[in-house]
């Protein structure tokens, strides 16, 4: 078993993010239907599938943002979300500039 997370100053605390990322969207989903499929977690501010601006096609993949961070609790009880009978991959979805850095500049030689 994978070791946990170590401690983060003041890095987001995950019972208060809003926002998560929603993966493997199927090309046809639209931001409403995340919008409606959400909802009954609770109140949805803002529903986003991530386009393509070359090709105006999904990316397969987008944000969701709830008015507070208990639907995302609620979200991340279960695994088995669907959204037009494909299961998608949800993620808690930190702000930028929280929540760690990016892993770049990796590990020393030695």
């Amino acid at each position: 078993g994978g070791g946990g997370g170590g401690g983060g100053g003041d890095s987001m605390d995950p019972d208060k993010v809003t926002k998560i990322f929603v993966g493997g969207i199927p090309p046809g989903v639209s931001s409403a239907d995340m919008r409606a499929y959400f909802e009954p977690f609770g109140p949805v501010t803002d529903a986003a599938v991530m386009i393509d601006q070359a090709t105006q096609r999904s990316r397969g993949f987008g944000f969701v943002t709830f008015g507070n961070p208990d639907p995302v609790r609620q979200v991340m009880k279960r695994a088995d979300h669907a959204l037009q009978g494909k299961t998608v991959e949800i993620k808690r979805a930190f702000p930028r500039g929280e929540g760690g850095r990016d892993e770049k500049g990796g590990r020393d030689k030695g």
